[in-house]
């Protein structure tokens, strides 16, 4: 029995997610890095940039850079092994 997770490719980026998930009103569970991982969890409430990069803001006012993503609803960047 392998151990498999669902993953994005090397270099991608979760912001089609992001998108799709705001688009269709759906709730996001994320990690990220925020000098470790972090959890947040919420309706996406906006897709902003702000100093060149690409950042959205839960309904609870909690601002996530794009780029700092490890996971999305279960599906994990591909070079993060920590879990």
């Amino acid at each position: 029995m392998s151990d498999t997770r669902k993953t994005i490719p090397p270099k991608g980026s979760f912001e089609s997610q992001i998108v799709e998930l705001f688009e269709q009103k759906q709730p996001a569970s994320v990690l990220y890095d925020d000098n470790g991982v972090t959890r947040a969890n919420g309706l996406i409430a906006a897709i902003f940039e702000k100093e060149g990069e690409k950042w959205f803001r839960l309904m609870d006012a909690t601002e996530i850079r794009i780029g700092s993503l490890i996971a999305v609803n279960g599906t994990f960047a591909s070079d993060y092994s920590e879990c």
